[in-house]
């Protein structure tokens, strides 16, 4: 074991902080997963986590690992990034996030009930703006905010008030990378903090490939994840006559409703496409290219037998698999229109391909597929930038430094 230095020292000395986290999904996603392996990465008796949820499948996670959660069946949000912000039919929405408001209220009150005062509240996304609002009532004590996506400008009625809300209510905001940070208003002054990761050893990767280019998606299926494009470009890539095994890793992001499906599906809004998908995959006739791994929380085990990762999003933002799959030295091809230098560099860590364009995601798996010495090299870089980023140990001290600041020792 490494020793400890002047600053991890000073940190396990400090009392321990009771943070109350609060997270607004269900399924065990990207920012559930970044959320958990934070809590579990703190130094040793630094943070007493309690954590308010959605219930479902990350509730379980908590529970099983032994961290203090409650569920409730909503957290209410307030949704002002660059892709989903309301507008046309998406205002609809908003109807769902207000039905959420009072039960929003319930959970703080519950937790606050059951556990007491805090030192200090986490919100694991800034799109939860009425829990900021009454965190900072209920509790009195610090807010730290997570920024996860890329937000819009402050340019309109909506960004006006909302950046107010937030610079009241708020008293600091972690970015997860230079992307994220370059879209918040000036005036939030931003800290960025890469998102942490489980450093698992990449050696004996390559002896789980069985030869077969395999290219993949992890995550929740999603139309916005850009899985329709993903299937699109398998089918020319078959055209094309290369053996490519095309792999979903994951699983649908909500539990099925058809009566609430049906309903977002005509307002145009769904994010649900997993029989689409199968649909799709059918009429291309790329059911022997396409497969279906299932979820699992072993990702070490799924990019052991990836050569290459897509995450074609309409986020036009980096995600985490991209960050996970370069431990592992596995490039990523990504819907990018400007990745800055600590998440992906053009040509060097990856490719960069221009959103749901399904015929250049496609030329992008084919020139890492035909290049294989390309593709270990981009692979090869892609581990040092995630080395040097997303150490999980680094940036959990990152986030208890932050921490500290706002509530110094007594």
């Amino acid at each position: 074991m490494c020793r400890l230095n002047g600053m991890e020292r000073w940190m396990q000395a400090e009392a321990r902080l009771k943070v109350l986290y609060v997270h607004h999904a269900g399924p065990f996603g990207g920012a559930s997963r970044s959320l958990f392996e934070l809590i579990r990465s703190f130094p040793a008796g630094s943070v007493k986590p309690h954590v308010l949820t959605r219930r479902g499948q990350f509730q379980s996670i908590l529970q099983r690992a032994e961290i203090e959660v409650i569920g409730c069946q909503g957290i209410s949000q307030f949704d002002n990034t660059r892709y989903s912000h309301y507008r046309g039919a998406r205002w609809l929405v908003l109807l769902r996030e207000l039905a959420y408001l009072p039960l929003t209220l319930l959970g703080l009150l519950a937790a606050r009930r059951r556990w007491g005062g805090f030192d200090l509240v986490h919100i694991n996304d800034i799109t939860l703006v009425p829990a900021i609002w009454l965190a900072r009532r209920l509790f009195g004590c610090p807010v730290v905010v997570h920024v996860r996506s890329v937000q819009r400008p402050m340019t309109d009625w909506r960004g006006r008030w909302l950046y107010r809300l937030l610079s009241r209510c708020a008293d600091r905001f972690v970015a997860i990378d230079q992307t994220v940070a370059r879209s918040l208003a000036p005036c939030l002054q931003p800290v960025v903090v890469h998102n942490g990761l489980v450093l698992a050893p990449a050696a004996g990767a390559q002896s789980e490939k069985d030869g077969v280019f395999t290219v993949g998606m992890v995550g929740g299926l999603s139309r916005a994840k850009g899985c329709l494009e993903f299937v699109e470009a398998a089918s020319i890539c078959r055209a094309r006559g290369l053996t490519i095994r095309f792999v979903f890793v994951g699983q649908s992001m909500r539990t099925r409703s058809p009566a609430r499906d049906a309903v977002l599906k005509w307002l145009g809004v769904s994010q649900e496409i997993e029989q689409e998908l199968h649909a799709l995959i059918g009429r291309l006739n790329v059911s022997e290219t396409v497969e279906f791994w299932p979820f699992t929380l072993d990702l070490a085990s799924v990019y052991a037998r990836l050569d290459a990762l897509c995450f074609p999003s309409h986020f036009d933002a980096p995600g985490r698999p991209i960050f996970e799959a370069a431990l592992f030295g596995i490039p990523s091809i990504a819907a990018i229109s400007a990745p800055t230098s600590d998440t992906l560099v053009e040509g060097v860590t990856g490719l960069i391909v221009p959103p749901q364009r399904a015929d250049k995601l496609a030329e992008a798996i084919l020139t890492l597929a035909q290049n294989p010495e390309m593709c270990a090299r981009m692979g090869q870089n892609a581990r040092m930038l995630a080395n040097e980023n997303f150490d999980i140990q680094k940036n959990a001290l990152r986030v208890l430094s932050v921490y500290r600041e706002l509530v110094p020792a007594a």
